[in-house]
């Protein structure tokens, strides 16, 4: 990929965040500030700004209702921007926690014990290792539950001169064998 199209891919990207909301939900979510909650006070990240809007699109999206959507849809026809007053205060449960209904029956896990375990690459450098265990727990970036895994990691990967272990979700992971 040249320098140009990485350029237009960027400037493609942060078009969608815009078209889409998305980013405007970011800026307001890094200067909230009300008496549950100070964005300033927190010092929030970019991946848990982008995690936080991640679960409040699922959160809308898992709770829509007909009532909002007309709303929304009569505002669009008429040519208004402007969101109908019984909109405004629209409350979302916070997404449970509580351990799946169908426990222990869940998905059986992908890897075993010794399997030889790397980081899907994100770049040139990812940590390997050996899986130790794992246990089942709520992914909050996903708002949902899945595998971790508990990795000794290789005296040669990246991490190794800093830790001797790290954890991760199962879909973040694959086989050194399979990634050949």
């Amino acid at each position: 990929m040249t320098k140009n199209q990485a350029i237009s891919l960027i400037d493609g990207y942060q078009q969608a965040l815009e078209d889409f909301a998305i980013a405007p939900l970011i800026t307001r979510l890094k200067t909230y500030s009300d008496a549950d909650f100070d964005a300033a006070w927190m010092n929030l990240t970019q991946p848990e700004l982008e995690s936080l809007a991640a679960i409040f699109i699922r959160d809308l999206t898992a709770n829509l209702k007909g009532k909002a959507i007309a709303g929304y849809l009569n505002a669009i026809r008429h040519g208004s921007t402007d969101i109908p007053p019984s909109l405004v205060h629209l409350v979302f449960p916070p997404p449970s926690i509580d351990l799946p209904a169908n426990f222990p029956n869940v998905q059986t896990p992908r890897y075993l014990y010794g399997d030889k375990l790397r980081w899907i690459p994100e770049g040139d450098k990812t940590d390997w290792g050996v899986a130790i265990g794992r246990f089942y727990s709520f992914a909050p970036h996903l708002c949902a539950w899945m595998w971790c895994y508990l990795l000794w990691l290789d005296k040669l990967s990246p991490s190794s001169p800093w830790t001797v272990a790290d954890i991760a979700w199962e879909n973040d992971l694959e086989r050194v064998e399979d990634a050949a």
